[in-house]
């Protein structure tokens, strides 16, 4: 009997046991069914876990929740200006900025199934939407007014750089990148970020800064600056025998023009200047000088051609040419007239003819020696025909010349000559065998009509030793 109580028992227990299994699953699976139940319930108004939209959580919210993310953040939305010296901020909500997803953010949710909820609990599932973004233009461009970087007291123009004179040669002044902002390309720059997005706008990265049109190390720059100082970087020395006038940067640096485009002119103008300044020193032409006369006497003689003239359009090519080979040169300058000596205090030298009106007297010099002193009749200062006072030189010489002219007193007077030397246009000395007497005061009521008349044998010797260009003196 024993036995079978046990049996019994034993059968009973687990009867039990799988009653209370029963029990347990049956209540297991009836709350995972209320959790499933209320999952499904519960995501078929919001988003799955493991959602986002333009990587931005989203999980577990409402489509209106979700929408507001968006709508509402301005903050996420404020774009920083960085400029130079500071960073200044565009508020999207100053400026009355509406931000607009539309239905996609709907769209999205019901594009996610409800009943396979519990399926997306890991990893992260991004959505991208466009946003739909308004705001006041009138209302941006005050913004942008009243940027720091737009206050008058802050700005620093851009400025070109430039080729400059130096103390010793020309230099280049670099480039003032400055600060001006382009503000038209500013709002179109908001205008486009606001937009897509983005928060930040480097100015400098993103060129809305002002540049200078021209750089330091720009090739035209640099190509000017060589080219000046080549112009200006050579020294010609003008020799006058005896001194030297040395012409350099100091001076020729006022020649050079480098107009806007970098083109480097020489300024003839300023050429001009400098060789009138230069004539006014060691020209002698036309200029007055002291004469020692054979009596000993110190006269200070006038007018005249004789002496040295440089030819101011001449050497201004000649000096353009030197400046652009730009190589050191030692020269005399181009003249147009020549004298016979030069030298500081005198360009007569030893060898000249004088004539001294006052006393009726020629002279013939030649290497300091007296050759040959004689009377003569010059012009007739009663009848308006002076032989006019000077330094001249014998333009030519010709044997056997006819002399013509018109008289005083009318009609025309043609004179024969064997020795002709004319020295300042029509006036010239020559023989004048016509006449018996020379000298005293003839020439006052019977003088020639300008020249130096001369006795034969006077004249003869004159013709032998002088030559175009000797110096003639007459004083009164």
């Amino acid at each position: 009997m024993s036995d079978k109580k046990e049996n019994s028992v034993s059968s009973s227990g687990k009867g039990s046991m799988k009653k209370k299994l029963l029990i347990f699953g049956t209540a297991a699976i009836v709350a995972l069914g209320g959790i499933y139940a209320y999952g499904v319930h519960y995501y078929d108004t919001h988003f799955h876990r493991n959602q986002m939209i333009n990587h931005t959580k989203v999980g577990n919210l409402t489509v209106k929740e979700a929408e507001d993310v968006f709508t509402k953040d301005f903050a996420s939305h404020t774009i920083s200006l960085k400029e130079k010296e500071r960073t200044e901020q565009i508020d999207p909500q100053a400026i009355g900025t509406v931000i607009d997803v539309g239905s996609q953010v709907k769209d999205l949710h019901a594009g996610e199934d409800k009943w396979t909820w519990f399926m997306d609990f890991f990893g992260e599932h991004n959505n991208k939407i466009s946003l739909t973004m308004t705001y006041d233009e009138a209302k941006l461009k005050e913004q942008v007014n009243a940027l720091a970087c737009f206050d008058k007291k802050n700005i620093i123009a851009p400025e070109d750089a430039y080729v400059k004179k130096g103390k010793t040669a020309y230099e280049v002044v670099p480039e003032i990148l400055g600060n001006t902002v382009l503000k038209k390309k500013l709002i179109a720059k908001i205008d486009e970020d606001i937009r897509s997005g983005v928060t930040e706008i480097d100015l400098e990265k993103e060129g809305l800064y002002k540049m200078p049109k021209h750089f330091e190390k720009d090739d035209d720059v640099q190509n000017a600056l060589a080219t000046a100082n080549k112009y200006t970087g050579c020294t010609i020395t003008y020799d006058f025998v005896y001194e030297d006038s040395v012409l350099d940067y100091a001076t020729t640096k006022d020649f050079i023009k480098i107009n806007d485009k970098f083109e480097v002119k020489i300024q003839g103008d300023q050429i001009d200047k400098y060789l009138r300044k230069l004539g006014d020193k060691y020209n002698t032409m036309g200029g007055g000088r002291y004469f020692k006369t054979a009596n000993g006497e110190k006269k200070w003689v006038a007018d005249g051609d004789y002496g040295w003239k440089i030819d101011a359009e001449k050497e201004k090519a000649k000096l353009i040419k030197d400046m652009k080979a730009g190589a050191d040169v030692k020269r005399e300058p181009v003249y147009e007239y020549t004298a016979e000596v030069r030298k500081k205090d005198t360009d007569i030298g030893d060898s000249y003819v004088e004539v001294s009106i006052a006393s009726q007297e020629v002279w013939l010099f030649v290497d300091g020696k007296c050759i040959m002193n004689d009377s003569c009749v010059t012009g007739d200062p009663t009848k308006n025909a002076p032989t006019y006072t000077g330094a001249y030189s014998i333009t030519y010489k010709q044997r056997n010349a006819t002399l013509t002219g018109p008289n005083a007193g009318g009609g025309e007077y043609s004179s024969k000559v064997r020795y002709w030397m004319p020295f300042n246009g029509n006036q010239g000395l020559h023989d004048a065998d016509w006449r018996g007497y020379f000298g005293g005061n003839e020439y006052r009521g019977n003088g020639s009509h300008g020249c130096v008349n001369l006795p034969i044998y006077a004249a003869e010797v004159l013709f032998k030793h002088v030559k175009e260009g000797f110096p003639v003196i007459i004083y009164d």
